[in-house]
Parts: C-alpha cells; structure tokens; sequence
C-alpha cells in the first residue's frame, strides 16, 4: 500500500509540473518542462537497468543514475503548493513562486553531490556518569559509521582528508558500528592502507551493519556468501579493527565494551544476540554497546542497564535539515531516534550521521559525520 501512495504522488507531483510548464506557452518554459521530464523519466529507467547488475562492485552508473532521478525528480515537490494556487487562482504570482523554490531545491541537491558528501563534520559530545571509572576520567572516543566504501569511487584524496580530521583528534579508542561495504568484501580491494592509518592509542574495534552481510546481491552458493563474510571480517583485522561478534571485552577494570551483530526492526537482520553478550560482563560494570542499528536500542537494550550505546544506519537519510533549531529528516518518520544524542531514563544512545553515503550520491543538509565522545565520571 505505501509503494502505491508514493508512485501516485510522484504522478501527481510530475503532471502537475509538467502541466505548469506547458501551459506557460512559452519557449523557454517548453524547453525546461520537456528537459526536466525526459531527464527524469530516462534516469528512472537507468537506475533500475543499473541496479539489476547488483553482483558488480561498480556502484558509479546506478549511483549517478539515482542522482539525476532525485535532481529533476524532487524539486517538482516544492511546486505542489505553488502548482494547485496558480490552477484556481490563475495568478501568475503563485508560478513564479513554485518555480523559485524547485529552483533553490535543485541548488541544493546539486551542491549536496558536489560538496556535500565531501563536508565531513567533528560532532563533539560529553557524557558524564556517575559509574564511569573515574581512573579513566575524560577517556576520548572517536566513532565512526557507514563507510560504505563502495560508493567512493577511488576518491582517495577526498577520504584521506577525513582521515586526517580523525586523527587529529587523538582519540583513546575509535569504534566503527557496521557498513564497511555496500555488498562486498572487495570493494575494500586498494583502500586497505588508507582505512589503515586510522589511529587509537588504546585500541579500535568494530561490528557489522546488515550491509556487510551480503544479503543483498545474489551468490551462486551460500558457501561463496559465507566467505564474503570471512574476507570481510580479515579485512577489519588487516585495518586494525577487533571486530565484535557478538561478543564483550574489557578495556579497562570495570569499562565493558559490548558488540553485537545487526539487529533491527524487519525487515533488516536480527543476528544480534544481546544476552550472549552479556555473559560474564559484571552487573556492575561500566557498559557501553555497539549496535549498527538504533532500532534495538528501543526494542530491546532498554530493559538492560547498558550506559552507552553507539549507532548509526540511518544516514540521516541523507536529506535534511539541521539549522536555526529545526532538526528534521524524513528518516523520523520511520526512526524516532535518526540522528545525534537521546537519553532515556538513564541510558544514552547516540546515533551516528554515517561516514559514506549509499543509493544517492549526495547528502544535502545532513553531512557526513565523524563523532568525538568524551566520557567522563560525575
């Protein structure tokens, strides 16, 4: 039912821009219409003959395909309003409105490609806990989410800088929460020495995000997918990473560190296995979880007594807008907690923007992010 309510608006949308154009009876409104319309209607058929190739490690095609999609096929949205006053008014007022703000929206999405999956930003967070070993007083943290590596086309130079501004930080530990990869294990093939000079005094460790899996391309055995997995899991140790399986480890007298395997709400993976995680960590102890997806913290990490837990997979859809106190995405409607830090009773949950980017090659409003946690005993 909700896939037949968005092709309807997007109909409806479409026409009613098209219809706006065309009535203009003008060349240059013709000739915007007619581009905008067959730009749309062409990437439309791209991306799904691209996205059929879903063995290939080359995303560019789809990717860009995807990107020329949104660009002509959202801005029409801002022009609803516009579009439905300039049909019962007929004021040329309410035109020259929509056709200002799909313009801004189009800038927008055409800078988000161009430079905003590049704006990497540090988000700086303190937490204080009154059960935060005070030996380990302001311990700095750096997460990391979402890499997706594949979507970066070899742009070394791009990502390296963002691996500067990490290391700058001096970070004790850094954690990654799953998606090194968007479907397999060699998209990492020549971005193992970049990935490698990320730097923690005191350690990195790691999870899977339900992109790692490779659930979403087909095998032609489950043994060939299963060592996809493997080689997944030897390019995270060859990187530096410890990764977690489910699985505890303490960094430090009463400082747990917890990782669980993908677990999220259906359709995505439930391989998290949280109380096997648990098992032989004190009741007492310091806790902090890595689970990729924000989902199971409201599902099920809320009726454990965990501090801290680290996620990401949302991306922030990103699209968005996080500016003059407004903090919107339309992730939220299907993820309450999308984006930054959220406290129930006493547990916290921060959620991770994402490194990479996957599907549109852009982020507009929501940029990629490089979180720094400071922890600190209260």
């Amino acid at each position: 039912m909700p896939f037949i309510v968005v092709i309807v608006f997007i109909v409806f949308t479409q026409t009613l821009f098209s219809y706006s154009f065309y009535s203009q009876n003008e060349a240059i409104f013709l000739a915007i219409g007619n581009t905008q319309l067959i730009l749309f209607v062409s990437s439309i058929f791209l991306m799904l003959y691209f996205f059929r190739r879903r063995n290939s490690t080359n995303y560019k095609a789809g990717f860009y395909s995807f990107g020329a999609m949104i660009a002509t096929g959202v801005p029409p949205i801002a022009f609803i309003l516009p579009g439905i006053f300039k049909i019962i008014s007929g004021n040329q007022l309410f035109f020259n409105i929509g056709w200002l703000l799909s313009s801004l929206l189009l800038i927008a999405i055409l800078v988000g490609i161009l430079w905003g999956r590049w704006n990497w930003k540090v988000h700086h967070v303190q937490l204080d806990f009154p059960n935060f070993p005070i030996e380990l007083n302001s311990v700095k943290i750096v997460q990391l989410s979402d890499i997706h590596v594949g979507s970066f086309f070899n742009n070394y130079k791009k990502v390296e800088k963002a691996i500067n501004k990490i290391n700058a930080l001096n970070a004790d530990y850094v954690f990654f929460t799953g998606d090194l990869v968007n479907n397999s294990a060699a998209e990492m093939k020549g971005w193992e020495s970049v990935f490698s000079k990320i730097q923690a005094k005191k350690g990195k460790y790691s999870i899977l995000g339900n992109h790692d899996y490779g659930d979403y391309v087909k095998w032609n055995t489950d043994e060939q997918k299963q060592q996809n997995l493997n080689d997944l899991l030897a390019i995270h140790q060859e990187i530096g990473f410890q990764p977690l399986l489910n699985e505890s480890v303490e960094l430090a007298s009463n400082f747990w560190l917890l990782g669980v395997e993908n677990w999220g709400k259906a359709p995505f993976r439930q391989s998290g296995e949280l109380s096997k995680t648990l098992t032989n960590v004190p009741n007492d102890a310091f806790k902090l979880l890595l689970s990729h997806d924000p989902s199971h913290f409201d599902l099920e990490v809320i009726n454990t007594n965990i501090d801290l837990t680290l996620s990401g997979h949302t991306h922030g859809m990103q699209f968005g807008i996080e500016r003059f106190g407004i903090k919107f995405s339309p992730v939220s409607l299907r993820y309450k907690k999308w984006a930054g830090l959220y406290k129930v009773g006493a547990q916290y949950l921060y959620v991770n923007r994402g490194f990479g980017y996957l599907g549109f090659p852009g982020r507009v409003g929501i940029y990629p992010e490089i979180t720094e946690i400071t922890l600190k005993f209260s």
